[in-house]
């Protein structure tokens, strides 16, 4: 497990750079954390990376959005937050973005847990200040070799290490009532002056 604190949006932007170069097709990249934690935001840096031109806008009500990358890369984003326990989990195109010739990035997997195959790589944001965000990254031993030495080059990155694995942290526990309430009364963030999220709170 790959741990770091990214002190300010700009390092974050340094790690998509990183994590998307570790990345091809077919991979799933699931995306943990609270409500504010920059997942959104994490998404939206690595998809720019990979040659998206657009408009990347969070996919909360639509709850799936595909892009085409650079060399025709299909890359698909979907944020589960609304994604209602029950007939909506079992009915959900799964199969539209879990193919074999895609880059998928799924935000709030908790919600998909039971269609959704392991991650590739498992990202997980936490708060620590306004502006800085710890983060847990689980991946195959190389690719966190790789992303923990180039982390120590990169400004405002700090306290880089590679720990033994660890079983996985649950980042819903302080909030487990978001994901068991039905998806329409989930509660909403408050705004924030943060620019981690520019403007997303999620």
């Amino acid at each position: 497990m790959l741990t770091a604190t990214l002190t300010s949006p700009e390092a974050t932007g340094g790690f998509a750079r990183l994590l998307a170069g570790t990345l091809s097709p077919p991979s799933l990249v699931t995306l943990r954390g609270e409500l504010g934690t920059g997942k959104t935001t994490l998404v939206r840096h690595v998809l720019r990376v990979l040659g998206v031109d657009g408009v990347v806008a969070s996919p909360s009500f639509t709850l799936a959005q595909t892009y085409e990358g650079r060399g025709g890369l299909r890359l698909h984003h979907l944020d589960l937050y609304r994604l209602a326990p029950g007939a909506d989990v079992e009915l959900f195109a799964w199969e539209d973005y879990l193919d074999g010739a895609s880059l998928t990035f799924v935000e709030w997997p908790e919600a998909g847990a039971a269609e959704l195959p392991p991650a590739d790589v498992d990202v997980l944001l936490t708060h620590r200040t306004l502006e800085s965000r710890g983060l847990q990254l689980r991946a195959e031993a190389r690719s966190e070799a790789a992303l923990a030495a180039g982390l120590t080059a990169v400004a405002g990155v700090e306290d880089v290490r590679v720990v033994a694995d660890a079983p996985v942290a649950d980042a819903t526990a302080i909030d487990a009532t978001a994901i068991d309430a039905p998806a329409a009364d989930r509660p909403r963030p408050a705004p924030s002056s943060s620019s981690f999220e520019d403007g997303d709170a999620r």
